[in-house]
Order: structure tokens, then sequence, then C-alpha cells
């Protein structure tokens, strides 16, 4: 998670608003656990936010409870932690099996039993404190909630860039004849998943601000737009490894490819750090200006994508031009087409395809 001033004020505001409302409204005294509770809430990231608030929330409450009562009756010590912390995670399990909530439980009941002696209040206060901070941290996630969108089009736009590299350095590769390089492009291409997995939890993230928050509803069409083009850029990536690893075969076998096809790898290279770069400034995407003529400059590749053009003789030539074709509908999804659209805009393999063509007219 990238700390943002917005978030830490977010976050010093709603600690401060948890703590005063158990210390003066409910009037007990001590309440460390709700700001901790409201911190928990608000630094939780992934999607999914208020379910793992409610883990949290449930864990917390949980072991505070136990933890206070084992150590009213047997005191404290290494034994007792022990069984604080299984007795805790135990009940917490029975009623909800999140990792969350069993972390928080064994959490709460330590710390109740090495820092809260017996008699500083009581376990339902605490219990009532660690509920009081996460419902205010729900509520000021929703209602003062962080730009919801800005980190998933930058995700995206990260890993249309990843893509960019790649191809250039597979074209270039393939240009200067060079294994390595290609090895080099791989590596790259392989790390990619981490950057995938954020982008995905990214958009997550933003899909529940924006159904919590009524002041993000406006954004729901932007959003929409986000979630559309996940799986074409997640596909985008696995298409470009696929062509990196047939790029690497065809060179260990000596064989080479055509000029046409160096010049389209070249051009999908351009074309992916266009959009990247329309991702990462535009904040909607689908209203960018150069989308119309990225979408232009995809079909006339489309329409050049001929496995015809490729020696029949070399099959890894064949494969990194199937592979260019499939890439070309990836990036046009991305741009906003549907499939169906994306694949008639190919040149047509066989006599009578599936989706009948139609393909850019120069």
């Amino acid at each position: 998670m990238a700390v943002s001033w917005p978030y830490i004020l977010q976050l010093g505001f709603a600690a401060g608003l948890s703590y005063w409302t158990a210390l003066h409204l409910f009037k007990h005294a001590l309440p460390f656990f709700a700001p901790m509770a409201t911190i928990i809430v608000l630094s939780t990231q992934g999607g999914d936010r208020v379910r793992k608030s409610v883990e949290l929330v449930l864990g917390v409450a949980v072991g505070v409870v136990l933890g206070d009562v084992l150590i009213t009756f047997v005191g404290t010590g290494v034994w007792q932690i022990a069984v604080g912390v299984i007795l805790s995670v135990t009940a917490v399990m029975f009623i909800d099996r999140g990792v969350l909530a069993a972390n928080q439980a064994a959490f709460a009941s330590v710390l109740i039993a090495t820092i809260f002696p017996p008699g500083t209040s009581g376990g339902i206060d605490r219990a009532l404190d660690a509920l009081i901070g996460g419902v205010i941290g729900i509520a000021v996630m929703g209602l003062v909630p962080k730009s919801p969108l800005k980190d998933g089009r930058r995700e995206i736009a990260r890993i249309l860039a990843i893509i960019s590299e790649v191809l250039e350095e597979v074209a270039e590769a393939l240009t200067d004849d060079d294994i390595h390089q290609v090895s080099d492009a791989l590596e790259r291409a392989r790390g990619s998943q981490a950057a995938i997995n954020t982008m995905i939890a990214a958009a997550n993230t933003g899909k529940e601000v924006i159904a919590t928050s009524p002041l993000m509803w406006r954004r729901r069409r932007e959003l929409r737009s986000i979630l559309r083009v996940l799986r074409p850029v997640d596909n985008a990536m696995r298409t470009t490894r696929v062509l990196v690893r047939r790029a690497g075969v065809l060179l260990d076998d000596h064989s080479t490819v055509s000029q046409q096809q160096i010049i389209m790898l070249f051009e999908l290279a351009d074309i992916s750090h266009e959009l990247s770069e329309v991702y990462y400034h535009q904040p909607d995407a689908a209203l960018s200006p150069h989308i119309p003529d990225l979408v232009v400059r995809l079909r006339k590749l489309a329409a050049q994508a001929d496995p015809k053009a490729v020696s029949p003789e070399v099959f890894s030539g064949l494969m990194v031009m199937g592979q260019t074709r499939s890439l070309i509908v990836d990036l046009l999804q991305v741009c906003g087409l549907s499939r169906h659209s994306a694949v008639a805009a190919l040149i047509p393999t066989v006599a009578n395809p599936g989706i009948p063509p139609e393909t850019w007219e120069s």
C-alpha cells in the first residue's frame, strides 16, 4: 500500500475520534482497543475490507473478553498466556473460520494478559471499545474515502508498460538474433504475476469503496470501465509470456522471422506504451481521445497479421504470429471493443471463419 498524506490524516482523525467516543460518550477508562480496531480496519487492503474488518473486530472482541476473564481468575504468566491464546483462537474459530479473526483474537488475548492488569476495566467494556473502533473505522472508510480507482488504473498502466518493454526486447532480440535478450525478456514477463495480483486487489478495493461510500457513487461508470479491462489486460500479459517463449525456441532452432513480424512487434510495443500512458494519466481511460487512434492502429495490424506471410517450415514463426494475433485481440479489448469485434478485425485464416471478418481496408 502506498502511504499518502490523505491516508495518514484519515487514519489519525479516525483513531482520535474512536478514542474520544469510547472515553467521553461511553465513559470507558483507557479505551485502548477503540483506536486500535479503527487502525486495523483502515489499514486492511485488497478488497472485501468490510468483511475483513468484521473478522478483525470479532477476533479482538473475543480475545479481549477471554483474556480478561482468564487473568481475573488465574492471573498472568507463561502458561496463562499460552492457554489464553489457545482458548481465544478456538472460540473465534467456532464463530468465524477466517484467519484474520483468529490472529486478532490471539493478539488481543496476549495484549490483555501482558499489558493490562486485572481490574483496570471490564472485559465487556474492552470488547465494546473494539466494536466502537471497528464501526467508526468502517464509517470513516465510507464517508471519507481515499481515491478508490487511482490505484487500479496505475496498476493497469504498470502491466501495460511491462508488456511494452517485453515486446520491444523480443523484437530487438529477433532483429539481432540474441537469445540472451529473449531470456531477459522472459524473466521480466514471468515476474509480472505480482503486478497482476496487485492490479486485481486494487480494483476490488475500489469496487468496495464505491459500493460503501455514497460520495463515490457517481464514479460507478468509471469503475465498470476498469473492471471490464482486468481480464483483457491479464490475458495480454499471459499471451506476451507465451510469445516470448516461442521466440526463444525460434532462436534456439536458429530460425528466423520475417521483417514484417518484427515491425508488428515493435508497433505492438509502442501501442502498449501509449495505452499505459492513457491509463496512468487519464481519470477515465474510456474517454481518452487517444483510444480511437490506437484502435485504428490495432485494426491495421490485425489486417496484416496473416500466417501466410510466415514460412510454413518455421513452426515457431507461425506460433509467434499466432500469439501476435491473440495479443492484438487482447489490446483491442483493452481499448473498449468486445471480443467479437476484436476477433472480427483479424484477417481470416480459414475460408469460413466462425466470426465474419471486418478487416481494415487500406
